[in-house]
């Protein structure tokens, strides 16, 4: 049990971080389409599809985490 929540906690410290950083490459982007326009797009996009997938995995194994910590107490 305690093997399975580490696994799903370490995943979910991996998997957030790696949202984030998607997020922040983003919001960049975001930020450089003010002085670009529309050719920032293109360069969007493959971050946005990074990252749904990526945040998909965050929040599946945060909710793995909070069901097996009440067992461990």
């Amino acid at each position: 049990m305690r093997f399975a929540y580490r696994a799903s906690y370490l995943l979910f410290l991996t998997s957030g971080h790696l949202t984030a950083w998607l997020a922040a490459d983003f919001r960049a982007l975001t930020r450089a389409s003010r002085r670009w326009g529309a050719l920032v797009v293109p360069l969007q996009v493959p971050v946005l599809l990074a990252w749904f997938p990526a945040r998909a995995v965050s929040v599946a194994s945060y909710a793995l985490c909070a069901m097996l910590a009440p067992r461990l107490s």
